[in-house]
């Protein structure tokens, strides 16, 4: 028996081809907005067990620049550490900061049920006139969420406020940096990956309508949450982050990427921890899948968005596609199957058609790798850009493993939320 390899080929060349596309989309940024009525913007930080952390964290979130007043909102979920005497310190040092603390028997249900007892309780606040709030309506007020570990470049909140001066914006996502990059070879890997999925495909993705929302730096519209129905973040969500954007595009919000600031968080420095992370993802990616027919029916969105984020959607299998097309090949070259390929075949056979296939294959890490060195905070040097580049290629096979075990709970309708270990962080 033969397998041929010719379609999954074609398929994967059609894969590099978007990403040279959006690439090529991402080097021409879309016009900075003008800036207009700058909103209150009220930072939600959910805090489960953050006292190596969350200090460093608030000492960060309440020295930010910003032209109009801005608030912070901590939700203690019910920690058993010192997370409730830190958030309480600070709210009685600073006033434009409050802490709010759950009962064990409302906490641990995930981030999804923090978000929504917060956006309820900054609801409430609104419908009682609380001065916290100096006086802001609901549709003047943007909530943006910062993980516990996160840090707010200094003038994020000027650089996010002006998108908001257009109505019709919903959502707004920064880019995500990773503050240990220099710790470990697998802490710069997670800051490649982060700076080079933000940088390329995210920037190309706001001028299609399609970007999306990291767990960390995203900026929402009170009203937007509001106008969905139920909780705006879907209970249970493993990716909370991406099924809130898609409903806020499915309810005809329109989603944008801010690449003029960024978010700082800890990377994880040990396999064992990331890997159950990537699972997370990756599951909470797969139960997202529910969107596609929705998006696909809606006619309140532009077709190049819609086609765009069910592409998104759908290319998570890619993993599986390469991995397996890698083996076969691989296994075919020892002779223990028989392998037959025509990609590319109107190129001369020998070593034009072998230069093309290498080219091809090495687009998408140079692309990345560029990408990397032109917006990271922490460049590599020259000389080593070969072996990370190589080192990275190995890193994404990753996404394989974490996808057998999403695959593997979601059969076993397995749906617990892990929250990710942090590593403790001194004020700067």
């Amino acid at each position: 028996m033969t397998i041929d390899l010719t379609v999954p080929s074609y398929v994967i060349l059609a894969v590099v081809v978007y990403y040279v596309i959006l690439f090529l989309m991402s080097r021409v940024h879309a016009p900075a907005p003008q800036p207009g009525t700058e909103p209150l913007v009220v930072i939600l930080v959910p805090a489960r067990n953050e006292e190596l952390v969350l200090d460093a964290t608030l000492a960060n979130l309440t020295s930010l620049r910003y032209a109009a007043p801005y608030r912070i909102l901590v939700v203690n979920d019910a920690s058993t550490d010192a997370t409730a005497r830190i958030a309480d310190d600070w709210a009685t040092r600073d006033p434009r900061l409050r802490a709010r603390h759950r009962t064990p028997e409302q906490a641990g249900k995930g981030k999804s049920d923090v978000l929504n007892y917060a956006f309820h309780q900054v609801k409430d606040w609104v419908a009682a006139d609380d001065p916290w709030l100096a006086g802001y309506a609901e549709t003047a007020i943007v909530v943006a969420i910062v993980d516990a570990d996160g840090r707010l470049e200094d003038s994020a909140l000027d650089r996010v406020a002006p998108y908001f001066a257009d109505p019709a914006v919903g959502t707004v996502q920064v880019g995500v940096r990773i503050a240990n990059a220099d710790t470990n070879i697998l802490a710069r890997m997670q800051d490649i990956e982060f700076v080079g999925f933000t940088s390329l495909v995210q920037v190309a993705r706001d001028r299609l309508g399609s970007s999306g929302l990291g767990g960390n730096g995203q900026f929402t519209r009170l009203a937007a949450l509001a106008s969905l129905p139920g909780p705006p973040w879907t209970p249970g969500a493993l990716t909370e982050d991406l099924e809130l954007g898609l409903r806020l595009v499915e309810a005809g919000w329109r989603t944008r990427f801010c690449h003029r600031t960024y978010v700082e968080q800890q990377g994880l420095e040990h396999w064992r921890p990331l890997l159950r992370q990537r699972t997370r993802w990756t599951q909470g990616h797969y139960q997202c899948w529910r969107h596609i027919l929705p998006l696909a029916r809606t006619r309140a969105v532009r077709l190049v968005t819609r086609l765009d984020l069910i592409l998104y959607l759908l290319l998570i299998v890619t993993v599986m596609l390469v991995s397996s097309t890698v083996t076969l090949g691989l296994l075919g070259g020892t002779g223990l199957v028989s392998i037959s390929n025509d990609y590319l075949a109107l190129i001369p056979d020998g070593p034009p058609r072998r230069a093309a296939i290498l080219v091809l294959s090495a687009l998408p890490v140079t692309i990345f790798m560029w990408t990397y060195q032109r917006h990271s905070g922490r460049p590599v040097a020259w000389y080593e850009l070969p072996a990370y580049a190589a080192i990275f290629t190995l890193y994404t096979y990753g996404w394989l493993v974490t996808t057998a075990f999403a695959l593997t709970r979601l059969a076993l309708r397995r749906g617990s939320w892990v929250k990710t270990p942090r590593l403790a962080v001194t004020r700067s």
